[in-house]
């Protein structure tokens, strides 16, 4: 499924497979699925996740920018509470030099 979302969110990227086949992103999981069939393998969890990343691309992807369309997943309120970063709410009150790391991420020069 990563590897089907990654491959359409990417397109423009070039792949060389083992030095035999160039390709751009988005073929990349029917590469991989190929080279499992090749190796004998079952092909049916690749299938499944090519069908289910196909899926969840659409729905996040493409649906919500066609006209009249909406976002159809959303992560549920008290999970985005149970995870949400309280440090880095205290790190956006905290005075710019006291901030730790040296690196400028914010643009400013310190």
């Amino acid at each position: 499924m990563y590897v089907y979302v990654w491959g359409r969110r990417n397109p423009s990227i070039r792949m060389n497979f083992f030095g035999l086949m160039n390709f751009q992103a988005p073929y990349l999981p029917w590469v991989l699925c190929g080279f499992s069939l090749l190796l004998g393998g079952s092909t049916t969890v690749d299938l499944m996740g090519i069908a289910v990343g196909h899926f969840y691309y659409y729905l996040e992807d493409v649906f919500p920018k066609q006209q009249g369309g909406f976002r159809i997943l959303k992560t549920p309120r008290f999970i985005e509470w149970l995870f949400e970063s309280r440090d880095a709410i205290e790190d956006e009150n905290m005075v710019h030099e006291e901030r730790p790391g040296g690196f400028d991420w914010d643009g400013r020069e310190q």
